[in-house]
């Protein structure tokens, strides 16, 4: 008989992490158009130099000191310390290069708590259109792969399965699933194969009034008990008729279980409003790099996502939070600078790491209300990356070839701290040195104790060279959780 969904397989050696190392909880933060890498995360200094013979004013230095759209200007904007270094040491890459924490990420830098516990992961993928490399990043499977579902979909299965029957309240949120309808964003909240039991529940954070309005049930008002007990009756009418004649269980019949799903989870509806506090839904303004806004959706979200993650009764398991920026990129989203990348990409970055560092417990703070690093993994992720060189004056086209993600916490300490893999000067990271979306999807299931290799899920070709799930999972757990079985 086949292992229940995220438990290890009969046969399989113990390859997942022992219980005291995993995270409990994820929260997740989609970097949402395609972070530039080389003023942020992963800034080489050695590459791309005024006088460098093959690739001259690229990476960092493409925008370093030119007139339009610089990164002085912008570091200007956002009251970076006068005399700080541009860049701070972070780690050395698998080509032996010194990477640095660029200038626009000075937030993150002064969290050395965050930064120590921190792994930078070089990925790769060939989808250069967002309607192709969003839902790829977010589920690690190509578009058109019936499968691909998301990551907090994994999770809510994985817990509505494991965990206290009775439990009403969900398991994975996903904050601010808007953008651009084309990109894909949705796919946050894919199911895939999973049952119904396994979405999300996905909340628009622009449209929180209304989301508080459906909770309270106004339409069906007082004869909310009748309405139930009719639903209760139509799915039971329907259950019967998936039987046959003479037998108890019901045949398999996803439409028929996900109908059930629904009506329970519309009928239990106040155990969603009792961890959904009315706070949360008040507006929040932003300041950046000076410039203000009336409302900052991400840091709405993340606030969202605090009190979702520490609930002192039902914690969320997983939160996603697509960060569209406190204004939106030239080319949309947070990060899709095709024009004024420094000015974007510092505004908005460093309107995130002010509103992360926040609602995370500094080294001597023990706030119950904020995240801690030793039971939440919080991985940074994007689509893609940002071309080397310049588009349109001050801007940088999209980059799929090399470009990186971040995990920080959970099961990571200082001991995995670094770099995997690595981008090389001509701004491409090789297959060998690189990890593709899917082996960051698998790592984060197997930072949370879950087995990722299921028809649902992943399969051993998903983690590159690997010859049985068995190493799949050893292999993969070293090179994105940095942790050797």
């Amino acid at each position: 008989m086949a292992a229940p969904f995220g438990d290890l397989p009969a046969g399989v050696g113990q390859v997942l992490l022992p219980e005291k190392r995993r995270a409990k909880h994820v929260l997740e933060i989609f970097l949402y158009g395609g972070l530039s890498a080389w003023e942020t995360l992963y800034m080489v200094e050695a590459y791309g130099r005024p006088d460098d013979p093959n690739f001259p004013n690229q990476q960092y230095h493409a925008y370093l000191g030119a007139q339009t759209g610089s990164v002085e200007s912008a570091l200007a904007n956002c009251s970076f310390p006068n005399g700080e270094p541009h860049g701070q040491f972070f780690g050395v890459d698998a080509l032996g290069a010194d990477v640095m924490l660029g200038p626009f990420a000075h937030r993150l830098r002064q969290r050395t708590d965050m930064v120590d516990r921190m792994r930078i992961l070089v990925q790769r993928h060939d989808l250069e259109p967002h309607e192709g490399a969003v839902p790829q990043a977010l589920t690690g499977q190509p578009v058109g792969r019936p499968s691909a579902a998301g990551l907090g979909s994994h999770i809510q299965r994985f817990h509505s399965e494991h965990l206290t029957p009775g439990r009403t309240a969900p398991h994975s949120y996903i904050f601010a699933v808007g953008g651009i309808a084309g990109d894909n964003v949705s796919a946050a909240g894919a199911t895939g194969f999973h049952p119904g039991l396994a979405r999300p529940l996905s909340i628009n954070i622009t449209n929180v009034d209304g989301f508080a309005d459906r909770l309270s049930r106004d339409t069906v008002g007082a004869a909310r008990p009748t309405y139930d007990e009719l639903m209760d009756v139509y799915v039971d009418q329907y259950d019967r008729r998936m039987r046959w004649p003479g037998e108890a269980e019901s045949v398999r019949s996803a439409a028929r279980f996900d109908l059930a799903q629904a009506a329970s989870t519309v009928k239990n509806v106040d155990a969603i409003a009792g961890v959904m506090e009315p706070s949360l839904f008040e507006q929040l303004a932003g300041t950046s790099c000076g410039e203000s806004r009336s409302i900052d959706i991400p840091g709405m979200s993340l606030r969202a996502a605090r009190h979702l993650l520490t609930h002192p009764t039902e914690p969320a398991k997983y939160v996603c939070v697509s960060d569209i920026g406190l204004f939106e990129a030239t080319g949309g989203g947070g990060y899709d600078c095709h024009s004024r990348n420094s000015a974007d990409t510092a505004r908005n970055f460093d309107n995130l790491m002010r509103n992360l560092t926040s609602i995370v417990n500094a080294p001597g703070e023990d706030d119950p209300t904020k995240i801690n690093l030793d039971d939440t993994l919080i991985i940074l992720n994007t689509e893609f990356g940002r071309t080397a060189d310049t588009q349109n004056t001050s801007g940088r086209n999209h980059h799929p070839y090399g470009y990186v993600t971040a995990f920080l916490g959970g099961p990571i300490t200082s001991a995995e701290k670094g770099v995997f893999g690595a981008i090389g000067p001509d701004s491409i990271a090789t297959v060998s040195n690189a990890a593709t979306p899917a082996e960051n999807r698998v790592g984060a299931l197997l930072a949370l104790g879950i087995w990722p290799f299921a028809q649902e899920a992943f399969a051993v070709s998903d983690v590159r060279d690997a010859p049985s799930e068995e190493q799949a999972a050893v292999m993969a757990t070293e090179r994105i959780l940095g942790i050797s079985l």
